[in-house]
């Protein structure tokens, strides 16, 4: 089918078609991954010797928003309908890979290539194995209509292990060593306007962030205005509020958890090299609860903002993300004007540098004619 253009078209980033036809036959379908994607299926493919993700959305129908439902303080951990459900989780994450296209951090994240429009019939002729379109066919027949879409992306390998079916479960173990840049890469996102709202480890594969169908971008029709007005729907702080969920949604889902199986799957796959016992690593500081009055966690005086987020915990913001994704446009302006400061005294130092070292040289040679 042809491309309609960037989609989704209204304001705010987008994503455009991919340039190639994926049925053509120079397009190779290897395999329908077994794996659990809540919101598509995704297929190996291969194509002038490199392979890619194609990740097919499916559709189950509409969901039916109540568009007059607004914040409330009464339920403070939730969204409003619209902001949750306007876009589609194709459409989100059209946003979110467009945007870091557009500021040229595609390096955040696993790098996309465009969307695709196909039918799923189409997709079962490509496949060659009998049993990977009958798990497509199982996927495939809860969505509501027969064109698909779906987004191309960079095929990420796993942590390399002896056992092919052990891989997953290698790729968590030695996720330790990719913390770091994992959440310098979150705050990253936040800089840029997006918040992924559904951070757990099985969304990374060997450190790389791939599923970002649960996010939402600055500016957003139902969300806090880039001005000063105020929204309708949602408060102004609600991106600042999501972007210490996904801090804290790192710290429990992918440090706490990590630390909890470490001696189990040290005990089922070995220990790798220079792996330590423990993740110190620390992304959003959490108020540990103590049995022991003397050892309890210190907490700072409220009241505090709620942590908005899907699952009804009533969390507070103890401590504020780095970056407001609101403010994505002046987080850049901010960044840009920090990074020259730097720039103009680096260079500083370095002229000053140069001068005394041929200061000394002059006094050197001096000594020696004298």
């Amino acid at each position: 089918m042809a491309p309609i253009g960037p989609l989704p078209a209204c304001e705010g980033p987008s994503l455009a078609a991919f340039p190639h036809d994926i049925i053509s036959d120079d397009f190779e379908f290897i395999e329908v991954l077994d794996c659990d994607a809540r919101h598509g299926a995704i297929i190996k493919t291969k194509w002038e010797g490199r392979l890619y993700a194609i990740k097919m959305f499916i559709s189950e129908g509409t969901p039916l928003i109540n568009y007059d439902n607004t914040y409330s303080p009464e339920t403070p951990d939730l969204c409003c309908q619209a902001f949750d459900w306007h876009f589609t989780p194709f459409e989100k994450e059209c946003r979110a890979f467009g945007r870091l296209q557009e500021v040229g951090c595609e390096h955040l994240a696993v790098k996309v290539h465009g969307y695709v429009r196909v039918t799923s019939e189409e997709i079962k002729q490509k496949l060659g194995s009998e049993r990977h379109r009958m798990r497509f066919h199982s996927m495939a027949s809860r969505n509501a209509r027969n064109q698909m879409m779906g987004i191309v992306k960079d095929w990420v390998e796993m942590e390399a292990y002896e056992i092919e079916n052990l891989r997953p479960l290698y790729d968590r173990l030695y996720q330790i060593f990719h913390i770091p840049q994992m959440i310098e890469n979150i705050h990253e996102m936040h800089k840029h306007g997006i918040v992924v709202r559904d951070l757990r480890s099985d969304q990374y594969v060997n450190g790389v962030l791939v599923d970002l169908s649960c996010s939402a971008t600055a500016p957003h029709p139902y969300g806090p205005r880039i001005s000063s007005e105020p929204s309708e729907y949602q408060p102004r702080w609600t991106f600042s509020s999501l972007a210490a969920w996904d801090l804290f949604s790192f710290q429990w889902q992918v440090i706490t958890l990590w630390n909890r199986d470490y001696e189990r799957l040290v005990k089922l796959l070995g220990r790798p090299q220079g792996m330590p016992d423990f993740c110190p690593f620390i992304a959003y500081r959490i108020p540990y609860p103590s049995t022991d009055t003397r050892k309890k966690s210190p907490r700072p005086y409220g009241p505090f903002l709620p942590i908005l987020n899907h699952f009804h915990r009533r969390i507070s913001v103890l401590e504020p993300a780095r970056w407001d994704p609101l403010e994505y446009i002046q987080n850049a302006k901010s960044y840009c004007a920090t990074k020259e400061k730097k720039r103009k005294r680096s260079e500083k130092i370095d002229q000053g540098s140069v001068e005394k070292w041929v200061s000394k040289l002059e006094i050197s040679d001096q000594g020696i004619h004298n």
